[in-house]
């Protein structure tokens, strides 16, 4: 089990952001904490001066439990957000900061990655910020919703470097 400390990485301008990474997977080619640091922060600092953010990598037969256990879906899926007190107007910008896990399944990331022909640690980033979007209380059940958080997601992957994860043709 290979896990990272917790450190403040960001306290400049009174922003401080935590992460904790816990990898309980097998997977071998996973991001590194600065990876992990970067997307996240990227996605959540114009929004929230503060973030206590938790990632756990797990194998699939854990993620497949988790999705079970609180989608109700009987399958492993490649990312799952937690917010802390979801539900509880935590999303707001204006309330102390942002809290939540995010659980990374490296399995069926890696595969989607192969099969969308996908570089994997740009994979790795629009999953994580897809994961983080949520976390912010964005979804994508209905269209509008959804059109907004991929208009975001393209916008923040853009800021980062990578391409936009919904053209194909752009890897």
């Amino acid at each position: 089990m290979k896990i990272a400390k917790k450190k403040p990485v960001l306290q400049h301008l009174n922003q401080i952001f935590s992460l904790d990474v816990d990898n309980r997977s097998s997977a071998n080619h996973v991001p590194v904490v600065s990876q992990w640091r970067q997307w996240i922060w990227q996605t959540c600092k114009n929004s929230y001066k503060r973030a206590n953010i938790a990632i756990l990598l797990c194998d699939e037969e854990e993620a497949c439990q988790f999705n079970y256990d609180f989608r109700h879906k009987n399958y492993a899926t490649n990312v799952l957000s937690f917010a802390l007190n979801e539900g509880e107007d935590m999303y707001l910008p204006e309330r102390d900061g942002l809290y939540g896990d995010l659980v990374f399944c490296p399995q069926v990331i890696e595969k989607e990655a192969i099969a969308q022909h996908k570089p994997l640690m740009a994979h790795y980033a629009h999953l994580t910020v897809h994961g983080t979007l949520h976390l912010m209380g964005y979804d994508h059940i209905e269209d509008d919703e959804a059109e907004i958080m991929e208009a975001l997601e393209i916008r923040i992957l853009h800021q980062l470097g990578y391409a936009n994860p919904y053209a194909q043709d752009e890897y």
